[in-house]
């Protein structure tokens, strides 16, 4: 007999499953920078790239969440700030990241791309399961 399924194995899109997927990418990708090319700071980049696209992804997730709701959108002073802080936080990272020295622009690269990997991972998984 099967095992019952938990709600996040049905057909439904989880953007926890995608997160999830985000953090392990961003978490394997610098154990790799660190085993592979023994490089510190390309993991740290790696990681501080990553977690700021997921911050970023979750943001957004909120903000889009709230303004396409049935009725009126909301867009009262926390979605404001959350678009504002959004936008700050990522200039920020990417000022720092442009001023540092020893930085690894394809650990970059690729800490930015994580999310989106994990949204196709998402997508492959829906195509499979059904629902999408």
């Amino acid at each position: 007999m099967a095992a019952p399924r938990s709600p996040e194995d049905t057909a439904t899109f989880s953007l926890k499953r995608v997160v999830r997927v985000a953090w392990i990418f961003v978490l394997s990708g610098a154990v790799s920078e660190l085993v592979i090319f023994l490089s510190i700071s390309g993991a740290l980049c790696l990681t501080a790239a990553g977690t700021v696209a997921i911050i970023n992804f979750r943001w957004l997730e909120m903000v889009i969440e709230g303004a396409v709701q049935p009725g009126s959108p909301r867009y009262d002073p926390s979605t404001i700030f959350r678009i504002i802080g959004r936008i700050a936080l990522l200039a920020c990272v990417l000022a720092a990241f442009a001023w540092l020295p020893h930085i690894d622009p394809v650990a970059i690269v690729l800490g930015f791309s994580a999310p989106v990997a994990a949204l196709i991972v998402e997508g492959v998984r829906q195509s499979r399961v059904g629902g999408g």
